[in-house]
């Protein structure tokens, strides 16, 4: 399992597709806990030097809550019910050149 480097490394959290929040773990210096609404419900995000996690949501299946902690990019974090990724990215300027867009020919 490849591990990321902490620095440069930007947990961005997606509702529907959209990036909503993104934050810099290599930056975070205490806890810091958010809770992000969304019209399906709401989730509760820890966030900690380094990783991420989801401490609570009202989603029926809780499969986001026993994820754990996100500290390296092979598996994002899911909510399906309430449409929520979070997923580690570099901040290189590359990872933008490298995504492929869906509606390009």
């Amino acid at each position: 399992m490849q591990h990321l480097s902490h620095a440069g490394t930007i947990a961005n959290i997606y509702v529907d597709g959209k990036c909503v929040r993104s934050v810099d773990l290599a930056a975070v210096k205490e806890s810091e806990q958010f809770i992000l609404t969304c019209t399906s419900g709401s989730n509760t995000i820890l966030v900690e030097p380094g990783r991420i996690r989801i401490t609570d949501a009202d989603c029926p299946d809780q499969i986001c809550v026993t994820s754990g902690w996100l500290e390296n990019g092979a598996v994002p974090i899911v909510c399906l019910p309430h449409r929520l990724v979070i997923r580690l990215e570099s901040a290189s300027a590359d990872t933008a050149s490298n995504i492929i867009d869906t509606i390009s020919k």
